[in-house]
Protein backbone atom coordinates (compact mmCIF):
# COMPACT_ATOMS: atom_id res chain seq x y z
CA UNK A 1 0.00 0.00 0.00
CA UNK A 2 0.93 3.47 -0.93
CA UNK A 3 0.68 6.18 1.97
CA UNK A 4 1.08 9.55 2.03
CA UNK A 5 1.52 11.37 5.08
CA UNK A 6 3.03 13.77 7.26
CA UNK A 7 5.43 12.67 9.91
CA UNK A 8 7.08 15.16 12.15
CA UNK A 9 6.75 18.06 9.81
CA UNK A 10 7.89 16.19 6.89
CA UNK A 11 5.85 15.21 3.66
CA UNK A 12 6.68 11.16 3.26
CA UNK A 13 5.16 8.47 0.89
CA UNK A 14 5.92 5.42 1.92
CA UNK A 15 5.05 1.75 0.65
CA UNK A 16 3.87 -0.81 3.90
CA UNK A 17 1.26 -3.12 4.38
CA UNK A 18 -2.01 -2.00 4.85
CA UNK A 19 -2.44 -3.59 8.44
CA UNK A 20 0.87 -2.66 9.79
CA UNK A 21 0.54 -0.80 12.59
CA UNK A 22 1.71 2.91 13.04
CA UNK A 23 4.42 2.04 15.47
CA UNK A 24 6.23 -0.52 13.70
CA UNK A 25 6.22 1.68 10.76
CA UNK A 26 7.54 4.54 12.37
CA UNK A 27 10.52 2.35 14.15
CA UNK A 28 11.31 0.46 10.83
CA UNK A 29 9.82 2.47 7.86
CA UNK A 30 11.01 5.99 9.42
CA UNK A 31 13.81 5.39 11.90
CA UNK A 32 11.97 6.78 15.04
CA UNK A 33 14.57 5.78 18.02
CA UNK A 34 11.88 7.39 20.83
CA UNK A 35 9.15 4.91 20.02
CA UNK A 36 8.53 1.90 22.78
CA UNK A 37 6.31 -0.64 22.00
CA UNK A 38 6.89 -3.28 24.85
CA UNK A 39 3.34 -4.59 24.61
CA UNK A 40 3.53 -5.63 21.11
CA UNK A 41 -0.32 -4.16 20.45
CA UNK A 42 -2.00 -4.92 24.38
CA UNK A 43 -2.15 -1.36 24.61
CA UNK A 44 0.55 -0.18 27.28
CA UNK A 45 0.61 3.27 26.48
CA UNK A 46 4.41 3.49 25.78
CA UNK A 47 3.97 4.22 21.91
CA UNK A 48 1.59 7.09 21.90
CA UNK A 49 2.69 9.58 18.98
CA UNK A 50 0.26 12.72 18.35
CA UNK A 51 -2.16 11.73 14.72
CA UNK A 52 -4.08 15.15 13.78
CA UNK A 53 -2.81 16.55 17.35
CA UNK A 54 -4.85 13.78 19.09
CA UNK A 55 -3.05 11.17 21.13
CA UNK A 56 -3.04 7.84 20.00
CA UNK A 57 -1.84 3.81 20.53
CA UNK A 58 0.15 4.01 17.61
CA UNK A 59 0.30 0.02 18.46
CA UNK A 60 -3.15 -0.50 17.28
CA UNK A 61 -3.55 1.85 14.36
CA UNK A 62 -2.90 0.44 11.07
CA UNK A 63 -1.64 2.06 8.43
CA UNK A 64 -4.55 2.25 6.25
CA UNK A 65 -6.17 4.84 8.75
CA UNK A 66 -3.51 6.91 8.12
CA UNK A 67 -4.17 8.57 5.02
CA UNK A 68 -2.99 11.89 4.35
CA UNK A 69 -2.31 12.34 8.20
CA UNK A 70 -0.46 14.58 10.28
CA UNK A 71 2.02 12.48 12.51
CA UNK A 72 4.37 13.70 15.27
CA UNK A 73 6.78 11.73 17.14
CA UNK A 74 8.53 12.93 20.67
CA UNK A 75 11.42 13.23 18.58
CA UNK A 76 10.66 16.28 17.12
CA UNK A 77 7.99 17.70 20.17
CA UNK A 78 11.10 17.75 22.28
CA UNK A 79 12.52 20.40 20.78
CA UNK A 80 9.40 22.51 21.18
CA UNK A 81 8.26 25.57 22.91
CA UNK A 82 5.48 23.58 23.57
CA UNK A 83 7.02 20.49 25.37
CA UNK A 84 8.77 23.18 27.55
CA UNK A 85 5.67 24.43 29.00
CA UNK A 86 4.88 20.59 30.18
CA UNK A 87 8.94 20.07 31.45
CA UNK A 88 8.27 23.09 32.96
CA UNK A 89 5.10 21.41 34.81
CA UNK A 90 6.72 18.08 35.89
CA UNK A 91 9.57 20.70 37.88
CA UNK A 92 6.78 22.54 39.48
CA UNK A 93 4.89 19.65 40.54
CA UNK A 94 8.02 17.76 41.53
CA UNK A 95 6.71 14.92 39.40
CA UNK A 96 8.44 12.88 36.64
CA UNK A 97 7.34 9.92 34.65
CA UNK A 98 9.52 7.21 34.42
CA UNK A 99 12.08 7.10 31.08
CA UNK A 100 10.16 4.66 29.63
CA UNK A 101 6.45 6.41 29.79
CA UNK A 102 8.15 10.48 29.74
CA UNK A 103 8.09 10.55 25.69
CA UNK A 104 4.21 9.03 26.20
CA UNK A 105 2.94 10.97 28.84
CA UNK A 106 4.39 14.04 27.48
CA UNK A 107 2.84 13.30 24.26
CA UNK A 108 -0.44 12.60 26.00
CA UNK A 109 -0.36 15.72 28.34
CA UNK A 110 0.47 17.69 25.00
CA UNK A 111 -2.45 16.28 23.18
CA UNK A 112 -4.78 17.43 26.11
CA UNK A 113 -3.41 20.99 26.59
CA UNK A 114 -4.14 20.97 22.80
CA UNK A 115 -7.93 20.60 23.33
CA UNK A 116 -8.33 22.18 26.34
CA UNK A 117 -6.56 25.61 24.52
CA UNK A 118 -9.55 25.02 21.65
CA UNK A 119 -12.34 24.76 24.23
CA UNK A 120 -12.79 28.82 24.33
CA UNK A 121 -14.47 28.49 27.84
CA UNK A 122 -11.10 26.27 29.19
CA UNK A 123 -8.85 28.98 27.69
CA UNK A 124 -11.18 32.06 29.21
CA UNK A 125 -12.28 31.24 32.63
CA UNK A 126 -9.21 28.50 33.11
CA UNK A 127 -11.55 25.93 33.33
CA UNK A 128 -11.02 22.39 32.81
CA UNK A 129 -13.03 18.56 33.25
CA UNK A 130 -10.86 16.81 35.30
CA UNK A 131 -12.87 13.26 34.81
CA UNK A 132 -12.27 13.96 30.97
CA UNK A 133 -8.70 14.47 31.86
CA UNK A 134 -8.72 11.75 34.08
CA UNK A 135 -9.94 9.14 30.85
CA UNK A 136 -7.77 10.47 28.40
CA UNK A 137 -4.43 10.02 31.01
CA UNK A 138 -5.40 6.26 31.53
CA UNK A 139 -4.04 5.66 28.11
CA UNK A 140 -1.29 5.19 29.50
CA UNK A 141 -0.83 2.31 32.05
CA UNK A 142 2.67 2.41 33.30
CA UNK A 143 2.51 2.59 37.42
CA UNK A 144 5.49 5.44 37.89
CA UNK A 145 2.96 7.68 38.66
CA UNK A 146 -0.43 7.94 39.98
CA UNK A 147 -3.97 9.59 38.16
CA UNK A 148 -3.65 12.61 40.93
CA UNK A 149 0.11 13.45 40.51
CA UNK A 150 -0.57 13.91 36.45
CA UNK A 151 -3.11 15.49 36.56
CA UNK A 152 -1.47 18.21 38.24
CA UNK A 153 1.15 18.40 35.69
CA UNK A 154 -1.36 18.52 33.28
CA UNK A 155 -3.47 21.17 35.20
CA UNK A 156 0.29 23.22 36.05
CA UNK A 157 1.06 23.18 32.20
CA UNK A 158 -2.20 24.47 31.20
CA UNK A 159 -1.87 27.61 33.39
CA UNK A 160 1.53 28.18 31.99
CA UNK A 161 0.52 27.71 28.19
CA UNK A 162 -2.93 30.37 29.45
CA UNK A 163 -0.19 32.62 30.81
CA UNK A 164 2.00 32.97 27.80
CA UNK A 165 -0.86 32.91 25.32
CA UNK A 166 -2.00 35.80 27.36
CA UNK A 167 -5.31 34.97 28.57
CA UNK A 168 -5.58 34.90 32.42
Amino acid sequence: MKLECTIDSKSLTLHVSSTKPLSLMLIEDVGVKSMLSHCRGKACGNCIVLVNDVAVLSCIVPAFRLKDAKIRTFETFQRTRLCRDIERAYRATGNKPCPDCYPSKTLLIESILTELMSSTRSREEGTVDEKAIMQELSLNTCPCMDATELLAITIQAFEYRRRRRGTN
